[in-house]
């Protein structure tokens, strides 16, 4: 961020001077994009003197002007580097005069910025607060009568904190809800961090409403918070929580298998107990595995014993996925090539959920919060 803002910094003082002889106005970019740095620079200070950094201690509007920051600068970033590249064809070109060209130039790029931040903005917003609707059609083989058109709901990374309130899960659950739902399948995090938001965030997601039941795994922030604090408030309300176990799901006159694993920072799944699950030999119509993040150990496994679908989260789809040059990126994909939607491996469909909580950024850019359909036939 910082060597993008360097370079922004040089581009955008040097325009400004073709377009105002006033040393504010100069130096005005310039100081736009050292306010982006208010947050780390009041992280650092807090840590100084308080030995210890709680990031939603600090006020929400430092937290977001970072975040948009970081994603519009390089939305920006790739804009001027494609008027930097058209501006030095036009100077071998011998294209107009050189002072014109220059005072064009300066102005097509204030235009630009203007442009970028209100687009990123709106964006940002949209991407922050919009819940997407996933469709996904899962095609299977000499599929049962009872299973045909059966819908699965998958979400994950509810993540109740004070970003996340009641209103924002209702929401999400109440999207959930319209998709009429045959089973729903949470896999992990129901709330970001403590224990203070378990309560709220379970009582919220058990208003799910699914004709065979809601069921969910353990995620990490689960785990840290004791899942002595989190299993309670999910199956007092009828949601249970599966712990490296199997559960048969009786759908009219054929059953489905959902096996749910833990697999997250704290606790990785055991292989050996991977393998009894995924191998047990009761009789199903249907294979569904559920952890909270993906592994190849249990991708492997899954497919190695015919299951039709691994339900995964833990990545928010990247949640923000700053854009360069027409691709994206995020640390979710230095973590993990699945980071987002469906992946086909054999016969085995993974699908990644978006969820719709956050981790570290109150924001999500390019990765809205989702959930996600499947339909068998």
């Amino acid at each position: 961020m910082a060597i993008a803002h360097l370079y922004l910094a040089w581009r955008l003082t040097q325009s400004a001077r073709f377009l105002s002889k006033r040393t504010i106005v100069r130096w005005l970019p310039f100081i736009v994009l050292l306010t982006f740095y208010c947050l780390p620079i009041t992280g650092l200070i807090t840590y100084g003197i308080q030995g210890r950094l709680d990031l939603l201690e600090i006020p929400k509007p430092i937290t977001y002007w970072f975040w948009f920051g970081f994603a519009a600068s390089y939305q920006l970033l790739t804009w001027i580097i494609v008027l930097d590249i058209i501006k030095v064809g036009a100077h071998f070109l011998q294209y107009g005069d050189p002072q014109n060209r220059n005072r064009l130039y300066s102005k097509v790029v204030w235009i630009t910025v203007l442009l970028v931040l209100v687009f990123s903005s709106i964006k940002m917003y949209l991407n922050t607060t919009q819940i997407d609707t996933q469709q996904v059609e899962l095609t299977i083989e000499n599929l049962p009568r009872d299973l045909q058109g059966l819908r699965i709901v998958h979400i994950s990374d509810i993540q109740g904190d004070q970003y996340t309130g009641r209103e924002e899960i209702a929401a999400y659950i109440d999207k959930v809800n319209a998709q009429d739902p045959d089973i729903v399948i949470f896999t992990g995090d129901l709330i970001s961090y403590g224990t203070d938001y378990i309560e709220m965030s379970a009582e919220e997601f058990a208003k799910v409403k699914a004709t065979y039941g809601a069921y969910a795994v353990v995620g990490d922030h689960d785990y840290w918070a004791d899942l002595s604090n989190v299993e309670p408030a999910l199956e007092s309300k009828g949601i249970p929580l599966l712990r490296d176990e199997n559960r048969i799901i009786n759908v009219g006159k054929v059953k489905v298998l959902l096996t749910g694993i833990t697999q997250v920072y704290s606790k990785r799944a055991d292989p050996e107990k991977v393998r009894q699950l995924t191998a047990d030999s009761v009789r199903v119509n249907m294979k569904i595995l559920a952890a909270h993040q993906v592994s190849d150990q249990i991708l492997n496994e899954a497919r190695n014993n015919n299951y039709h679908l691994y339900l995964a989260g833990h990545t928010h789809g990247g949640q923000v996925r700053v854009p360069l040059f027409g691709m994206t990126f995020s640390a979710s994909e230095m973590e993990t090539e699945y980071v987002s939607g469906t992946y086909k491996r054999g016969d085995l469909l993974l699908n990644i959920n978006n969820g719709l909580g956050f981790t570290l950024a109150p924001v999500r850019y390019n990765a809205p919060p989702a959930i996600t359909v499947i339909e068998l036939n």
